[in-house]
């Protein structure tokens, strides 16, 4: 066990990943303009329970900087973010959302992960299926701990962390400032021991 725990994990595999409804895959350049296109539309329900729909990517170029950003906090081994891609007929693909691993503590085989999804890609089970898929890419990756937090004031991405296997460990107490206020956050978490 302890050589497992002193191997050096530093391999960060950034794929395309398919599902039965989505398909997965780091955001470049052509996807700039539909990017910008799904958060302007749903701006006003993105902006109820995320600080950054107000406050970022207010033009394609902002769309533009935050993948270059993505792509070298994956390059750097500490982060990735794909596009959440439904399928549709004729294997037409649509942007609905994003899922972004965060904070990848190599020592701890830890991360974090956070989704959201356009409005009207809501109620499908898109988020569900894009948080089974990144589990299953990261526990392959080697490691060995999920996290995420849910705002207590946003029921549906509790919803999604519980129908994905993630269990609550607690209320992290004004955990978040959003527009001017403190929330609560409900703290989950998935082990690989845990995923099926």
């Amino acid at each position: 066990m302890d050589d497992f725990l002193d191997e050096d994990l530093s391999e960060f595999s950034l794929q395309e990943v398919e599902g039965e409804s989505v398909v997965l895959r780091p955001l470049g350049e052509a996807d700039v303009q539909p990017l910008f296109a799904l958060i302007e539309e749903s701006r006003e329900f993105l902006s109820e329970h995320l600080p950054w729909p107000a406050e970022e990517c207010r033009s394609p170029e902002d769309v533009s900087a935050k993948i270059d950003a993505w792509d070298m906090q994956a390059q750097m081994s500490n982060g990735a973010c794909w596009g959440i891609f439904e399928k549709g007929a004729n294997a037409d693909l649509k942007i609905a959302g994003c899922i972004m691993l965060g904070w990848v503590q190599w020592k701890n085989r830890s991360a974090t992960v956070s989704y959201w999804l356009g409005q009207k890609f809501c109620g499908r089970g898109l988020a569900t299926e894009a948080l089974l898929l990144v589990a299953g890419e990261s526990f392959a990756m080697g490691l060995n701990r999920l996290e995420l937090t849910s705002s207590v004031n946003n029921p549906k991405s509790a919803a999604v962390a519980r129908r994905a296997g993630f269990q609550e460990e607690g209320i992290c107490r004004e955990y978040e400032c959003l527009h001017g206020h403190f929330e609560d956050h409900i703290r989950f978490s998935l082990l690989a021991k845990d995923f099926c």
